[in-house]
C-alpha cells in the first residue's frame, strides 16, 4: 500500500473512530467521555514528546511532567465530573468557567513541589525547564478540545476539527507530492509546498460542508463554517510545522512508530496544538454568547 493510500485510510479511521466516540459521548457519561478519551490521548503525545527531548539530551522528567499535565487535564474536566455527578443530568450542559492561567500557574507549582520533593537539585533548572515546555505546550493547547466540547454542540465543533484538519492534511499531502513545486518552509518541513497549502484549504472548505450539513443540531451560518474552516486549517498547518521544528531540532523523524507511515501519537494530533485554540477563540469572538 503506498504512502498516499496509507494515509487517507488512517486518515478516514480517524475522522470515523472520533465520530463513533462523539456518539458514545452522547449515550454514555456526556462531556465527561471524550474529556477522558482526550486527557489519556494528550498524555500518551506528552509522554513522547518528552522521549524526543530525551533523544536531544533535554534530561525532561517524564513522571513529573506526567503529573502535572494530568492535574492540568483534572481542572479542565471538572465541570464535566461535577456536572456528571452532583447535578440532574437534564440539566443544561456543564458551563466551563475556565481560567487557562490559574490552573496553568496550579499545574506549574505542582510541577516544582514534585521537584523539590524528589531532592534532586543536580541540573534542577534544565530538568524543570524541559519538563514545562512538555507541560505547554501538550496538555496546555490540547486541553482546549475538552473546552469545545463544553460549547453547544460541541461534540459537532469536536468532528468538524478533527475533520477539517485532516482532510486538509491528506489534500495538501497529495497535492504537495504530485504538483507541488514551490518549497513552503524547507528548513522546517522539506517537502512541503505552498501548493500543497492552498490546497489544504479547499480540503478543508470540503469537510467542513459536509461536516456542518450533517452533524449538527442545527447547521451554523455559511459564513460562519467558513470561517471557522479557513481559521483551523491555518491553525492546524501552523501545528504541523511546529511539531516538525521540533522533531527537526530533536532529529528524530517521528515521536512513535505506533502507527504505519502517520508516526506516533504526537504526530497525529499535532495539528491540533494551534487548529483548538484558534477555532475556540475565532468561535468565542464571532459568538458572543459563548464569551
Amino acid at each position: 500500500m503506498g504512502v498516499l493510500a496509507t494515509r487517507l485510510r488512517y486518515g478516514s479511521l480517524m475522522v470515523t473512530l472520533v465520530a463513533a466516540l462523539m456518539w458514545v459521548d452522547l449515550q454514555f457519561f456526556p462531556y465527561l467521555t471524550s474529556g477522558l478519551i482526550i486527557a489519556l490521548f494528550t498524555l500518551g503525545a506528552q509522554a513522547e514528546f518528552y522521549g524526543m527531548l530525551r533523544s536531544a539530551g533535554m534530561a525532561a522528567s517524564l513522571k513529573l511532567g506526567l503529573l502535572a499535565g494530568a492535574y492540568y487535564l483534572f481542572t479542565r474536566l471538572a465541570p464535566a465530573i461535577e456536572w456528571t455527578f452532583y447535578h440532574d443530568t437534564q440539566a443544561p450542559a456543564p458551563q466551563s468557567t475556565f481560567d487557562a492561567g490559574a490552573h496553568l500557574a496550579g499545574a506549574i507549582v505542582f510541577l516544582l513541589i514534585l521537584g523539590v520533593l524528589q531532592r534532586r537539585p543536580q541540573q534542577a533548572p534544565q530538568r524543570i525547564g524541559a519538563t514545562l515546555i512538555g507541560l505547554l505546550i501538550v496538555p496546555f493547547l490540547l486541553g482546549y478540545l475538552i473546552e469545545i466540547r463544553y460549547l453547544p454542540d460541541g461534540w459537532a465543533w469536536l468532528v468538524f476539527l478533527v475533520a477539517v484538519a485532516k482532510s486538509g492534511d491528506s489534500t495538501a499531502f497529495f497535492v504537495g507530492k504530485y504538483f507541488g513545486k514551490r518549497k513552503l518552509i524547507p528548513e522546517v518541513s522539506p517537502n512541503k509546498t505552498w501548493e500543497g497549502a492552498v490546497a489544504s484549504i479547499v480540503g478543508s472548505l470540503a469537510a467542513a460542508a459536509v461536516v456542518s450539513a450533517t452533524a449538527f443540531s442545527q447547521a451554523p451560518e455559511t459564513g460562519l463554517w467558513i470561517g471557522a474552516a479557513v481559521v483551523t486549517n491555518i491553525g492546524a498547518q501552523f501545528g504541523d510545522l511546529g511539531e516538525s521544528l521540533l522533531k527537526r531540532g530533536c532529529e528524530v523523524k517521528d515521536s512513535a512508530k505506533l502507527i504505519p507511515v502517520m508516526g506516533g501519537l504526537f504526530d497525529m494530533v499535532d495539528s491540533f496544538l494551534v487548529a483548538a485554540p484558534v477555532l475556540l477563540l475565532y468561535l468565542r469572538v464571532s459568538l458572543p454568547g459563548l464569551a
